[in-house]
């Protein structure tokens, strides 16, 4: 690496501005042409049917039931009247969406497939998008959920229009644009565990149809779930703030500029792990034999799951800026679009892992990372046929530092004596693990769909990906040096990798009539290899590929009042990455082969004008094909575990959820009445299926009653997690140096409070 990335940066961030003054400068001065084919609207539907859902899952914009994909779109209203604050919100939402957060990483899954670790560097299964760029660090992928306009949720491999790390789906994040009209909201949450959130927004033109602008931004200060015991602190708290500005630019009526700038900022303690258990002494051949760290040394834990019991308090840190530039030509029948995104990201993570009340050992990491991302798309639309080509490039510098394993005297004595002995009350540097990761990644794809006749569309498409990854990697174990804060070793470039794919798909669409669409697709998704840091020299591991053969059904009954969506799907995965902590790291196996097919069902019915129903189901069977592994839970097991035939991680057999609506139609306004359950059956969080690793069955409950009046004020009360069910949302075996431990995160408990707001 022979320049600095500030140097690379501030070389992308010149090219990328004059190319966009460049292309905003050339369209200005182009001749203006006719507009294309109107986008398909919602408008506002008789009062006795359901409204129509509009979705860009195909990269433009089509009704949900004529769209031969299995998504879920959730509208802005939808977000809002269901408190949807972070992504974990919609799990019951969509069917067959699990999601977890580790130490502030989030752990998106679709169908069992997803990224089950904490470890920085490490690319996720499922693309999160907003406004069409990637967010390609877990860490960050959800800062954006204020203002939102619409989330769509893409199940199954996308990988010719969405491409890398988008094997097991897509999140689409769409924020709200300004109107034409001046327009906006407020609104203030209280609730309890001292929740005060506001958020609000205002925009409109401020040159004629011209320029349009709207400022959006939010702020949550909330006490944590729970708190330390040993320091009586609160732990899975929240202090968090954004804000966003976007403007529109219409130089002509067929060029249309835009800029989103945000920033997002974080600090609090949720980054806790909660104590789930211990592996140590259960008995089993290479257990390790030995109670917990904290028991060694007359520690204690706590009673309560929704605490913990640490010497230290976790502590998160995020800081997120994002610039997104978006330019649109339309020349009937064409539509030319550029959309260039810049991402910067700093944070800093503090995780106890001693499981009790004793103060031996701290992982403390951090990830400060650089994106740009460029994608030029082409569409063509006239009746019969709809085709997009595109070129996408990607860069990424992301930076896993520090990456500190601090350890008592105390404990390294016990487990790694030396003469003479350490200081029991010092800290010592024990581990640096990390370096610099980039991420080159080049593409060009292709889809079309033509109407043959009779109701018959064929749809193909392609996409060529080049991934190309490098390594500058920190390793070093100290084990007897003094800890004075972050002092990384030398960097040593590791042999650079590259990953090349091709991934195809075909479908056909049958529209037996209007109300009644049938489709079938067989496509294919890749997630490129990468390094594992937690050895010297870095350890590397394959891509994973899927085969993915689906089909399904979407109707529209009753004229209108009842929708239903069927999907059923199979799926073929070689060199599935599975990660697990081996060791003194994270560390990714391909497993030989697994097997996933299931059936996912979605419906919304207008009984009367009054009454509404909604709900999802989805069954699930998830496997290991062929797969043999070390088992963290066994760290002196002579031979590795038969994961063969088990369930993949976060891979409930059955999800349903349903959910009631009334209203009342009164002088000055409308009052509504919402009620929703949702039910999972047990699922595990690592390949060996023991019990101390997984989440049983539960079911939970939310309610909803909000009065709107006819001048724009609403006022709602909510509860959530009714019954105040305790439930995991990730778990894992940590380290064998403190026993052992299984930890991981929870699911918020009982909350409730009350909204005040104002639309205009």
């Amino acid at each position: 690496m022979t320049s600095s990335w500030g140097e690379k940066k501030m070389r992308i961030r010149g090219v990328l501005t004059l190319g966009l003054i460049g292309a905003l400068a050339c369209a200005t001065n182009a001749s203006a042409q006719q507009s294309g084919p109107s986008a398909p609207h919602a408008g506002a539907p008789p009062a006795d049917q359901l409204v129509e859902i509009v979705v860009t899952a195909e990269k433009r914009s089509t009704n949900l039931q004529t769209t031969p994909i299995a998504v879920t779109a959730l509208t802005g209203s939808t977000l809002g009247n269901e408190q949807v604050r972070t992504l974990s919100d919609i799990v019951s939402l969509v069917p067959s969406f699990q999601m977890g957060n580790a130490e502030g990483y989030q752990q998106i899954t679709i169908r069992g497939i997803g990224a089950q670790n904490s470890q920085p560097a490490s690319d996720a299964a499922v693309s999160v998008n907003v406004n069409e760029v990637n967010v390609s660090r877990p860490i960050a992928q959800a800062t954006s959920l204020f203002d939102v306009s619409q989330l769509e949720v893409l199940r199954g491999p996308q990988g010719t229009l969405y491409g890398r790390n988008a094997s097991a789906g897509s999140v689409n994040i769409s924020t709200t644009p300004p109107t034409d009209e001046f327009s906006g909201y407020g609104k203030v949450i209280v609730g309890n565990y001292n929740d005060i959130d506001v958020e609000g927004a205002v925009g409109g033109p401020v040159l004629g149809d011209k320029v349009l602008v709207r400022i959006a931004g939010f702020s949550e200060d909330r006490g944590g779930y729970g708190r330390n015991i040993t320091t009586g602190n609160p732990v899975d708290n929240k202090v968090a703030s954004g804000a966003r500005a976007t403007i529109i630019f219409k130089p002509t009526s067929d060029i249309t500029g835009t800029v989103i700038v945000e920033h997002y900022t974080e600090n609090d303690n949720d980054a806790s792990v909660h104590l789930f258990g211990a592996t140590g002494l259960s008995g089993l051949p290479g257990a390790l034999g030995l109670p917990p760290e904290y028991v060694l040394f007359g520690g204690h834990d706590a009673s309560n799951p929704w605490n913990v019991a640490t010497g230290s308090d976790p502590k998160f840190r995020l800081n997120t800026t994002s610039i997104t530039g978006i330019l649109e030509w339309r020349i009937d029948p064409f539509t030319l679009k550029s959309i260039t995104g810049y991402r910067e990201q700093s944070s800093y993570t503090l995780t106890p892992l001693d499981g009790g009340s004793t103060n031996n050992f701290l992982l403390i990491t951090g990830e400060p990372a650089h994106q740009i991302s460029e994608e030029l798309q082409a569409h063509y639309d006239t009746n019969r046929f709809h085709g997009t080509v595109g070129l996408y490039y990607f860069d990424e510098n992301d930076n896993y530092s520090p990456a500190t394993a601090v350890a008592s005297g105390e404990l390294l004595n016990l487990f790694i004596p030396i003469t003479p002995a350490r200081n029991p009350t010092e800290f010592f540097q024990f581990a640096e693990i990390g370096g610099l990761f980039k991420t080159t990644s080049e593409a060009a794809f292709a889809q079309g769909t033509y109407d043959i006749g009779a109701g018959v569309s064929l749809t193909a498409g392609i996409r060529y990906s080049d991934d190309h990854k490098t390594l500058l990697q920190k390793y070093a174990i100290y084990v007897d040096q003094p800890y004075t804060g972050f002092n990384p070793p030398p960097g040593i470039e590791q042999p650079a990798l590259n990953f090349t794919s091709t991934t195809p798909k075909f479908g056909i669409q049958y529209q037996v009539d209007p109300q009644t669409m049938l489709y079938a697709s067989y496509s294919q998704g890749f997630k490129a290899g990468g390094f594992d840091p937690g050895s010297f020299p870095a350890a590397t591991y394959k891509p994973e590929t899927i085969k993915d053969y689906e089909g399904g059904i979407k109707s529209t009954w009753l004229d209108g009042r009842l929708r239903t969506n069927f999907d059923a799907f199979y799926y073929r995965y070689d060199d599935l990455q599975v990660q697990q902590i081996v060791g003194l790291a994270i560390v990714t196996d391909n497993a030989a082969t697994a097997k996933v097919y299931g059936l996912e069902a979605e419906f919304n019915a207008l009984a009367t004008q009054a009454l509404s129903f909604d709900g999802s189901f989805a069954w699930l069977h998830a496997r290991y094909g062929t797969y043999l592994g070390a088992d963290p839970a066994l760290p002196f097991a002579t031979t590795d575990s038969n994961y063969s035939g088990r369930a993949l991680d976060n891979a409930p057999d059955f999800t349903l959820t349903l959910a009631g609506q009334y209203k009342w139609n009164m002088q000055e306004g409308v009052l509504k009445l919402r009620m929703e359950g949702n039910y999972s059956s047990k699922f595990y969080f690592a390949p060996d299926n023991f019990a101390v690793l997984s989440q049983s069955a539960f079911a939970k409950g939310n309610g909803f009653l909000t009065y709107t009046d006819n001048k724009g004020w609403y006022a709602s009360a909510f509860v959530r997690n009714i019954a105040d069910k305790f439930t995991k949302t990730s778990s894992t075996v940590s380290l064998t140096l403190v026993g052992n431990l299984v930890q991981g995160s929870v699911a918020p408990p009982r909350t409730f409070g009350m909204e005040l707001g104002y639309r205009f």
